[in-house]
C-alpha cells in the first residue's frame, strides 16, 4: 500500500512537471541627436566704399523610438507579439549675403551640422505542452544634414546671396505575431523603412564682382527594419 502511494505521487508530480509553461518578452530602444551651427562675417572698406556681410544658420535634430513585446502560454496554447517604430530627422537652414560698393570687400558663410539616430528591438518567447512561439522585430534609422553657404563681393560693386534649407526624415516600423493552439499555428510579420530628403537651393542674386557657393543642402539618411515569427 505504501509503495502504491509513493508510485502515485511520483506519477502526479511528473504530470505537474509536464504541464509547466513559460513566457518572456523584451523591448529596448536607443536614440541620439546632436546639432551645431556656425557663421562668419567679414567686411572692410576704404575711401569711398562700403561693404556688408550678413550670415545666419539654424540647425535641428530629433529622434523617436518605440518598442513593445508580449507573450502568454497555457497548456496547448502559446501567443506572442512584438512591434517597433521610430524616426530620425535633421534639418538645416543657411543664409548668406555679401554686398559692396566702391572700394569695399565682404565675404562670409554659414554652416549647419546635425545628426540623429534611432534604434529599437523587441522579442518574445512562450511555450507550454504542445505549443510554443518565438519572434522578434527590429529597426533602425539615421539622418544627417550638413548645409553650407558662402558669399563674397568686391572690391568694387557687387552682391551675392544664398538661401538654402535642407533636411531628411528616415523612419522604420516592424511587427511580429505568432500563435500556436489547438486549431494549428499562425504567424504574421511586417516591416517597412523609408528615407526622404529635400533641399531648396536659391541663389537669389549674383551681380557685379561677386560670387556665391552652396553644397546643395548636404543631407542624407537611411533606415532598415526586419521581423521574424515562429510557431510550433
Amino acid at each position: 500500500m505504501k509503495k502504491s502511494l509513493i508510485a502515485m505521487a511520483v506519477i502526479a508530480l511528473a504530470g505537474v512537471a509536464s504541464a509547466a509553461v513559460s513566457s518572456s518578452s523584451i523591448a529596448a530602444t536607443t536614440t541620439s541627436t546632436n546639432s551645431s551651427s556656425a557663421t562668419l562675417s567679414t567686411a572692410a572698406s576704404s575711401g569711398n566704399g562700403s561693404a556688408l556681410s550678413l550670415n545666419s544658420a539654424t540647425s535641428s535634430a530629433g529622434a523617436t523610438a518605440n518598442a513593445g513585446g508580449a507573450a502568454v502560454a497555457g497548456p496547448g496554447t502559446a501567443v506572442g507579439s512584438a512591434g517597433v517604430s521610430g524616426t530620425a530627422t535633421t534639418s538645416g537652414t543657411v543664409s548668406s549675403l555679401a554686398a559692396t560698393s566702391g572700394n569695399g570687400a565682404a565675404y562670409g558663410g554659414a554652416v549647419t551640422n546635425s545628426t540623429a539616430n534611432s534604434g529599437a528591438t523587441a522579442g518574445y518567447s512562450a511555450g507550454g505542452p504542445g505549443a510554443s512561439v518565438n519572434g522578434s522585430a527590429t529597426g533602425g534609422a539615421t539622418s544627417h544634414t550638413n548645409n553650407l553657404a558662402i558669399t563674397a563681393a568686391g572690391p568694387g560693386g557687387g552682391i551675392a546671396t544664398v538661401n538654402n534649407t535642407s533636411g531628411t526624415t528616415s523612419g522604420y516600423g516592424a511587427t511580429s505575431t505568432a500563435i500556436s493552439g489547438p486549431g494549428g499555428t499562425w504567424t504574421n510579420t511586417t516591416s517597412g523603412a523609408g528615407s526622404v530628403g529635400s533641399s531648396v537651393f536659391q541663389n537669389t542674386g549674383v551681380a557685379g564682382n561677386a560670387a556665391a557657393f552652396s553644397n546643395g543642402g548636404g543631407t542624407s539618411g537611411s533606415a532598415g527594419a526586419g521581423s521574424i515569427a515562429n510557431a510550433f
